[in-house]
């Protein structure tokens, strides 16, 4: 097994790469190639070389990902189905802090963010994690991990702009604290231009971001570790409809401390704090605190078992206060809500370095359902060191929200209701993995998902024939494709990552139903994707990283196919010092990705970096 720096990830060979341990899928370290999942590993080191200066924008390299930008700060982000702008079953986290939003189950991207250079790898699991991650991790799983303080030693600072930014810069220094302890703070600052109008002009959405932040590993003995770490962000954006800016601000703070024993099992708890706002300057205005408890504890018995257990406590509470009433509100617009979890997860050799077994689930208890059960059976079949063969059925659920319950639109023409339940999924996946030779590896997904529950409305919204029209369970489909990723490394310096997706979804209301939009509301995702990557060390000081992406039509929101490329160059002036210049949708001026009236626009932009 082989655990290695991110930074040495990019001079791995094919066969070593799929030894690189990840944690997403168990909760503990497992090798890729063993992993019974759809997971993908994307390093910190592509992440540097591609030169992207968000999360949305490095989630992009991610195959079977679909990544739509909408404007200058909204995203649109998925795994296999339901993209929207309030995409709503895709669990996201930042160093074990879920990052959704209790409003609507998905993530305000605007307010994510961090020290690209910071990011130790961020893993992907395409298909249901609920028996581990719980409630609303229905079509996959984003966990993003940051590196330890140690490997952020020294000092950093950047600066650049150009194309879609009027200036950009970052400040890092990391040093030790005491003798085995290390410490890191940063500061950055990212000014983004407006896009443009799908009618040609200026969108008048320009904005700007800055966070600070810090995080503290400390040992504590031979066996008991601590981590703190936190981050404070204020951001403002422009809104051409109204007289002033959008504000965003908020706070999080995170202690994680982690003991090992003799026969090496360890035990974790991690507390989390989360304080967001957010002034919407036309709708509504919201103050959120979160509380977040996880205790788990990981063990063997014998040499063919492996346990997880653990269990967390969550709460939120809100005040959302609407800024046009006979828009949009909440009633009532303050909420505390509460969940209580267990899980446990039994990791089993069926046949010793051959058949594994995985067996999992958790149980939920929350304010708006009770209890929620989402168990999962995980194989994979170790044909050989080049060979495996995994499988998986899952049953997950997306838990309502303030949204399904408690919103009311347009004065009361459309309105949340209380008895509005949890979506859920049974999903079946199969998937294969081999490295074909020294230079060429490949990595097949198919899956079939079966939706049930989902969320409709009990009249055709935009001509209803019965008032109030309410949010109901009374949506039901399926969804089926299949996931390709092949890497080649023809030559020690030349690498290619090549992926195609093909999905294919059918949602539709129940019998009985008044709902006639459910297909366009909720099947926004394209047929078919390919996407390309290239990285090429033309010298030892200098790389260039090329990525081209195709992505079908969204016929129902009016969205024509689309072709991008882009291309970063980095020149290494010194050991300390460089160079580099980024080009973004480089040959075409602007494209449509996603519904709303506004278009992506062809940016170019130069970074200077010096470490010291």
């Amino acid at each position: 097994m082989l655990l290695a720096r991110v930074d040495d990830l990019a001079s791995l060979s094919l066969e070593s790469l799929m030894n690189i341990d990840v944690v997403s899928v168990s909760k503990r370290s497992e090798p890729l190639q063993q992993s019974p999942a759809a997971v993908f590993v994307l390093d910190g080191s592509s992440i540097i070389r591609s030169g992207v200066k968000s999360i949305p924008e490095a989630l992009r390299l991610i195959p079977g990902l679909q990544v739509a930008r909408l404007d200058s700060h909204t995203y649109a982000i998925t795994a296999r189905g339901f993209n929207s702008t309030v995409a709503d079953k895709l669990e996201v986290l930042m160093d074990g802090r879920s990052l959704y939003t209790p409003m609507y189950s998905g993530v305000f991207w605007d307010a994510q963010d961090t020290l690209m250079e910071d990011i130790e790898r961020i893993e992907v699991i395409r298909g249901p994690g609920a028996a581990l991650w719980g409630a609303n991790a229905v079509n996959g799983v984003v966990n993003i991990v940051t590196k330890s303080a140690a490997n952020t030693q020294g000092g950093l600072e950047q600066m650049g702009g150009g194309g879609e930014f009027e200036g950009f810069a970052a400040w890092r220094y990391g040093g030790k604290a005491g003798e085995k302890g290390h410490y890191r703070v940063y500061a950055k600052t990212t000014h983004y231009t407006a896009q443009e109008a799908a009618g040609a002009g200026d969108a008048g959405d320009a904005w700007n971001h800055d966070q600070l932040g810090f995080r503290t590993d400390l040992v504590l003995g031979d066996r008991d570790t601590l981590t703190l770490q936190g981050d404070m962000y204020k951001e403002r954006i422009a809104n051409s409809l109204s007289s002033r800016d959008e504000a965003i601000s908020g706070h999080n703070l995170i202690a994680r401390w982690k003991h090992r024993y003799d026969d090496g099992a360890d035990t974790e708890v991690q507390f989390f704090y989360d304080q967001t706002s957010r002034d919407e300057t036309r709708t509504f205005t919201e103050d959120r605190n979160i509380y977040d408890l996880e205790v788990k504890h990981r063990f063997s018995i014998g040499e063919r078992q492996n346990f997880v257990v653990g269990g967390g406590y969550h709460t939120t509470n809100d005040k959302i206060d609407s800024l046009n009433p006979g828009l949009l509100q909440f009633l009532p617009p303050t909420r505390k809500d509460e969940t209580v979890d267990v899980f446990a997860q039994d990791q089993i050799d069926l046949i010793e370095d051959k058949l594994h077994l995985t067996l999992g689930a958790k149980y939920e208890n929350n304010d708006y359902t009770g209890d929620e059960f989402q168990p999962s059976a995980r194989f994979s079949y170790i044909v050989n060191e080049q060979n495996t063969v995994w499988g998986a059925i899952s049953r997950a659920v997306r838990i309502p929200n303030r949204l399904d319950h408690t919103l009311e639109i347009f004065g009361g023409v459309l309105i949340g209701d209380e008895n509005f339940t949890s979506e859920e999924v049974i999903a079946y996946e199969l998937g294969y993995r081999t490295i074909l030779s020294s230079v060429l590896s490949a990595d097949t997904a198919i899956f079939y998902n079966e939706y049930d529950s989902l969320r409709s409305f009990t009249d055709d919204f935009l001509n209803p024939q019965t008032l109030p029209v309410r949010f109901v369970n009374d949506g039901a489909g399926r969804a089926h494709g299949v996931e390709l990723t092949l890497r080649w490394e023809p030559a020690p310096e030349v690498k290619v990552l090549a992926s195609y997706v093909y999905m294919d979804m059918d949602i539709a209301a129940k019998f009985g139903s008044g709902d006639v939009n459910i297909e366009q509301n909720d099947e926004n995702d394209p047929n078919s994707k390919l996407s390309l990557r290239l990285d090429w060390d033309i010298r030892p000081n200098w790389s260039l990283q090329t990525r081209a992406r195709w992505v079908d039509s969204l016929d129902d929101l009016g969205v024509d196919a689309y072709t991008a490329v882009d291309l970063t160059s980095i020149w290494r002036v010194s050991p300390s010092v460089e160079l580099s210049v980024v080009g973004s949708n480089l040959f075409d001026p602007q494209h449509s990705e996603f519904s709303g009236g506004y278009e992506v626009s062809r940016s170019v932009h130069g970074q200077f970096t010096w470490h010291f």
